[in-house]
């Protein structure tokens, strides 16, 4: 009987060691997503969409250096806290957009798309990679899926902006204002169903671009990054456990 209680002891003190463990990294991954959050919300304040960089064909269309920070989250945390990240830059665009919820909204789909590209790419790899277990295959397999599924997601959310939602709930005519920035920038007049195809030909491009510049500026810098962070001062940021085999 004592044996018995020595090794039933043993194994009660792993069980709460364990679940301890578990509960402190999914604590500081949950906070790690709402500071990077706030980060977001922050470099909207610091960078205002009139200062950043936009793209040539459709100038309206901006490249947000917020969304860098829910990417940092997914590679550092995992997808949760970047679910997180992202959520709470949405409350904040929202609450202090001066235009409405639609364009807050836009970019949260445009955001949650690129995360689940992120996520789906990372499986595909889990069955696929394992005889080419390296990071940057898995990263450029990430890229590919975050990209395809911003363009094929957003394609869908503009449609229905343009040719619905904006019009008919909130008063604006998107594609009116897109022929016009069309016509300053390629000098070219388009009408009709042309004008549809060319706004979700270009709002597609910007999007993929767009997808690009949030995962390959975030992987650049959270290498260095994860040696300032708790949860992986280990060296093995949430990507290097969900990539490895």
């Amino acid at each position: 009987m004592e044996g018995l209680s020595s090794t039933c002891l043993l194994c009660g003190s792993s069980v709460v060691s364990l679940a301890e463990a578990l509960f402190a990294r999914k604590s500081v991954s949950l906070t790690g997503g709402a500071v990077f959050g706030g980060l977001a919300a922050l470099s909207t304040v610091v960078v205002p969409a009139n200062i950043q960089p936009f793209f040539p064909i459709l100038p309206f269309l901006r490249f947000d250096p917020a969304e860098l920070f829910s990417v940092l989250a997914f590679l550092i945390f995992g997808p949760v806290a970047a679910l997180i990240a992202a959520t709470s830059h949405w409350i904040f665009l929202t609450a202090t957009s001066t235009a409405g919820p639609l364009g807050p909204a836009a970019k949260f789909a445009s955001v949650l798309s690129t995360l689940f590209g992120l996520w789906l790419g990372g499986r595909v790899y889990q069955r696929i990679g394992a005889k080419i277990s390296r990071m940057s295959f898995a990263l450029g397999l990430m890229l590919a899926f975050a990209v395809l599924a911003r363009v094929g997601v957003m394609f869908i959310v503009n449609y229905f902006i343009f040719t619905y939602v904006g019009p008919v709930f909130f008063g604006f005519d998107y594609l009116g204002f897109g022929q016009r920035a069309l016509q300053l920038t390629l000098g070219v007049e388009y009408t009709g169903p042309w004008l549809l195809i060319a706004m979700l030909l270009y709002t597609s491009i910007f999007n993929g671009l767009h997808a690009a510049f949030s995962v390959i500026i975030p992987y650049m810098i959270f290498t260095p990054l994860s040696l300032k962070v708790p949860e992986i001062a280990s060296g093995h940021p949430w990507i290097s456990r969900f990539t490895s085999h």
